[in-house]
């Protein structure tokens, strides 16, 4: 007799045991988005590497198709598409031809391109310029009147670069006005989660920016179609990643420019090696996208290529530019990434 509430007890314990293991294998996306919209830490690291790992199997089962058919049905924004399930971004890279390789070096010859002509910042002594596409046409004249409308995006990476490069063009008066709208805890490499290409075609309709600073790369450590994380395939899809939201973000607008800026070099392993694979892709994207510039951090807040805490500014004070994690700028620190980017503006556009 005294039995069985503890029986009733253990088999409603049950029930709520596999009505939440269940909701969870139907909703897997969900955890993963929660995740990666946490702030670094190891929270967000363990529950990212239980999460993943189920998205992938509930993925590979369907389990996720009742929760985007409710989605559909209900009208809600959904990146999976019913094109073999693939997402915008997916598909839109698919469209693009192979990356070409760059052009051959001349021994003795001159760079196809310098800083100065191609409007991006200084790179590392190892690393080439890329060879910048034709445009259409040139950049406008901004005036205060009329000024250049910029919109600093990306990950967690772009909020404080963004808000830097702000107080900088207010200090210096000059002819912009700067939007900020950091999509925390997104990338490339996670689509299904957040699609760039449908956040590119809806920021280039709703802002009409006449420049984009895009700034990603902190969360792309997740394989591409199979390819290992950094492999050269997976090096390849990545730029025709960037190609895809690039064209995604110019909308055929011959006058707009998207500044691809690449992540810093990070304290540890394996992110050096993801980092440095990040930058070289954007670089080999850079040729194929007219409008395309790249934005090198990484080489001018490193120590001679090697990770620092610390940076020294121009009046000789040492500032601490980085985050415990060893891989976001500080706020303090930011403000170098943005002078490289204004650098960056101010090769190709006059600003006052």
């Amino acid at each position: 007799m005294s039995e069985e509430p503890l029986t009733t007890a253990r088999q409603a314990g049950r029930v709520i045991r596999i009505a939440l293991i269940t909701a969870l294998l139907l909703n897997t996306a969900g955890v993963v988005r929660a995740g990666l919209g946490m702030q670094p830490g190891p929270t967000r690291d363990l529950l990212l590497a239980f999460a993943h790992p189920l998205d992938t199997v509930a993925g590979a089962l369907d389990l996720n198709r009742p929760r985007s058919s409710l989605d559909a049905m209900l009208g809600h924004p959904d990146s999976l598409t019913g094109d073999g399930h693939r997402t915008h971004l997916e598909q839109d890279a698919d469209r693009l031809q192979p990356v070409a390789e760059p052009p051959p070096t001349t021994p003795g010859a001159p760079a196809a391109n310098t800083a100065a002509t191609s409007g991006t910042a200084s790179t590392t002594d190892s690393a080439p310029e890329p060879r910048l596409a034709p445009v259409g046409a040139a950049v406008r004249h901004a005036t205060a009147d009329d000024p250049l409308r910029i919109l600093v995006t990306g990950d967690s990476l772009s909020d404080f670069d963004g808000q830097q490069l702000a107080r900088l063009v207010a200090a210096d008066h000059l002819p912009a006005e700067v939007r900020v709208q950091a999509r925390n805890g997104t990338g490339l490499t996670q689509p299904s989660v957040f699609d760039w290409s449908d956040e590119a075609a809806q920021d280039a309709a709703a802002f009409d920016p006449d420049v984009v600073i895009m700034v990603l790369g902190a969360n792309d450590g997740w394989p591409l179609h199979g390819a290992d994380v950094g492999s050269n395939a997976w090096n390849a899809e990545y730029a025709r990643r960037v190609e895809a939201v690039s064209r995604d973000f110019i909308a055929g607008d011959p006058q707009r420019r998207v500044y691809w800026v690449g992540p810093p070099v990070p304290r540890s392993a394996p992110w050096i090696h993801i980092f440095a694979r990040i930058n070289d892709a954007v670089r080999a994207a850079v040729p194929n996208v007219p409008g395309l510039r790249y934005v090198d951090v990484a080489g001018p807040t490193s120590d001679h290529g090697h990770y620092t805490d610390y940076l020294t500014d121009a009046a000789g004070h040492r500032v601490l530019a980085r985050q415990h994690d060893g891989i976001h700028f500080s706020f303090p620190g930011s403000v170098f990434p943005a002078r490289i980017i204004l650098a960056a503006l101010r090769g190709e556009y006059t600003l006052g």
